[in-house]
């Protein structure tokens, strides 16, 4: 197969609120395989140097661009393989890791000036602004050495019948010979362990360590599996993610909702609690110039308006003008179980940080 016609293998998606049956899924455990799933940035490492992300886009930053071709400059691999790894820091949220990898060059004197001045600005405080708790415009700035390449497949895309296991194994074999030809100092390139299991027990505890040791859970892959280029469906039955998705939600964004505030001389009454209450009514309300929140689609079909968190006055308006921009794209937001099977979930609200092209 040719690398042009090369498309990353994703994994299938679970229902959302549904706790699978994994005894009937995982039958004979020992043909299976479990590795940690980090949260970070999908890439695709070609045998050039090229780094792409997951939908195929070449990856803006600078820094991430000089790391692929420097290890592929040690591994001189034939052009029709392919390393897929997690661009990701263990010492970092999923907010702060996609600050690295989508800018250009947080390191420029562009962006230094751009976070230092908003670091005067608001001193720190994310109610101002701020979107990086605990750090300061140096930390923004600087290219930090766990930012690391996390590798977790490789293809060779000459040979479609390879199985995972063989796969793996040679994925490794490169990781382990990078490794010594840079005598392990400050590896960019790490092989995400994948490790057996005899019982499913085994799978719930390590997915308790993977937790909270920071993953965002576990991939199961049968050792057989081949590789597919596109998702994988529930039905076939060979790769999963285990994540707690009890009290989250995938959701699409299809628009941006503008809130509304109560015209001039609106009616205003008194709660049961001695507090004043301005009129909802429709015709008592005006528009504010400003984002209330994400207007969502479901995986099915269903639609809600998921509120903001995270998000200040000078945000809001901003959403509102560049709503194109995040039309399409998606968001995981919190909410309560919905009151029946099949509803829509309650008090949806969505915290600034992790928007992604694809789910």
């Amino acid at each position: 197969m040719n690398v042009k016609n090369f498309k990353p293998m994703l994994l299938p998606n679970e229902l959302t609120g549904v706790i699978p049956n994994w005894d009937e899924r995982i039958k004979t455990p020992a043909e299976w395989l479990y590795s940690h799933k980090l949260d970070g940035g999908r890439v695709e490492l070609y045998a050039n140097g090229t780094v792409k992300g997951r939908s195929l886009k070449e990856i803006p930053s600078v820094h991430i661009q000089a790391m692929a071709k420097d290890i592929m400059l040690i591994l001189q691999l034939p052009e029709e393989h392919v390393i897929e790894a997690e661009f990701y820091s263990p010492d970092m949220n999923f907010a702060e890791i996609m600050h690295f990898f989508r800018s250009e060059d947080v390191t420029s004197d562009k962006s230094v000036a751009k976070y230092k001045k908003l670091w005067e600005k608001t001193l720190g405080d994310p109610k101002k602004g701020w979107e990086f708790q605990g750090r300061d415009w140096k930390w923004c700035t600087t290219w930090h050495a766990s930012l690391k390449f996390f590798a977790f497949s490789f293809i060779d895309l000459t040979k479609p019948d390879q199985i995972f296991k063989e796969r793996y194994l040679t994925l490794r074999g490169l990781t382990q010979f990078y490794e010594r030809e840079i005598h392990g100092y400050n590896t960019e390139l790490v092989c995400i362990s994948q490790e057996t299991f005899s019982e499913l027990d085994e799978l719930f505890q390590a997915y308790d360590q993977a937790v909270i040791s920071g993953a965002e859970g576990l991939v199961v892959t049968h050792k057989d599996t081949l590789y597919k280029l596109g998702r994988y469906t529930l039905n076939a039955n060979t790769i999963f993610k285990i994540k707690d998705d009890a009290h989250e939600w995938d959701g699409q964004i299809i628009g941006v909702e503008e809130g509304t505030v109560a015209r001039e001389g609106a009616e205003k009454t008194i709660n049961e609690l001695g507090r004043s209450k301005t009129s909802q009514l429709q015709e008592d309300r005006v528009s504010s110039g400003m984002a209330k929140g994400f207007k969502v689609r479901l995986d099915d079909g269903q639609e809600l308006t998921v509120s903001l968190n995270g998000y200040n006055h000078e945000d809001r308006i901003l959403l509102l003008t560049e709503e194109s921009n995040y039309i399409g794209k998606w968001i995981r937001f919190k909410g309560m179980h919905p009151v029946k099977e099949g509803g829509l979930p309650r008090h949806a609200i969505y915290s600034r940080g992790n928007i992604r092209d694809e789910k």
